[in-house]
């Protein structure tokens, strides 16, 4: 299937790594023009090479700071001076700290809301007339299967993926007649550096070795595995596709069946 993605220009937030890496390696061997976003350079950087030798198409980069209203301005300004009016935005965020409720003040909770839902709604806000100067887009909205079924310990996450999806999803009807369609999805668990690092915690809480958790753990997956970045990059590039007509204001897990719930 020709996704119809040649030449277009696609804005991936926390691309350097893991799952905006994947996205942004799957829409570059679509042809697009993929710029990729990240607080890191030299991991940008990285980046940028490795999918470039992967796919031929060597990507833009630019150093971003999410928790900056202005870092978020100057790269979608950047973005158009560059490659042109934007067709698709990737919306990511790193996942916010674990932990029960009692264990966060204030300052955490502005802080993974800034980082997880306002930068979210900056980033959208700063696109949005670059997607109607060309007569449609697509904005994708990556969270996690939580806003399906909430995972323990994860209440900073929790709370937050839940504010994107009602905030998606009301978007997507007053976008809809300038031809933009916006979506939320989500991972279940999928093989990255986040889940590397949850799974260490949760082996150590339980006083077991890494890979004794993780045998245990994938006996309940249907599929008795994780998923993989590439996996979930193929189902983005779908979603911020011309192949994609009118799939909107939707949430669509990525998940191998994980999720129980609907």
């Amino acid at each position: 299937m020709d996704l119809g993605l040649k030449n277009k220009v696609v804005l991936c937030m926390a691309s350097a790594a893991g799952l905006g890496k994947g996205i942004a390696t799957e829409l570059a061997w679509e042809g697009a023009k993929v710029m990729l976003s990240g607080h890191n350079p030299e991991r940008l950087a990285a980046a940028q090479a490795d999918i470039e030798q992967e796919t031929g198409n060597r990507p833009e980069v630019f150093v971003c700071d999410v928790n900056k209203a202005e870092d978020i301005q100057a790269l979608v300004d950047h973005t158009v001076q560059t490659l042109g009016d934007i067709y698709a935005l990737v919306n990511m965020g790193p996942g916010p700290k674990p932990g029960p409720f009692d264990s966060f003040d204030d300052a955490a909770w502005t802080g993974t809301f800034e980082m997880c839902l306002l930068s979210y709604i900056r980033t959208i806000r700063a696109v949005l007339p670059s997607m109607r100067r060309l007569g449609g887009g697509r904005i994708l909205n990556s969270t996690s299967s939580s806003v399906r079924d909430c995972l323990d310990n994860l209440i900073l996450s929790n709370t937050m993926r839940m504010g994107v999806v009602g905030m998606s999803k009301t978007l997507a009807k007053e976008v809809g007649k300038d031809n933009i369609l916006v979506n939320v999805i989500g991972p279940g668990r999928i093989d990255t550096d986040r889940i590397t690092s949850l799974n260490a915690m949760r082996a150590e809480k339980a006083g077991i070795s890494v890979e004794e958790y993780e045998k245990e753990d994938l006996k309940s997956f249907p599929m008795g595995r994780y998923g993989t970045v590439d996996e979930y990059g193929r189902m983005a590039a779908f979603l911020c596709s011309e192949a994609n007509t009118y799939i909107s204001g939707q949430t669509i897990l990525v998940d191998g069946a994980m999720t129980g719930a609907y």
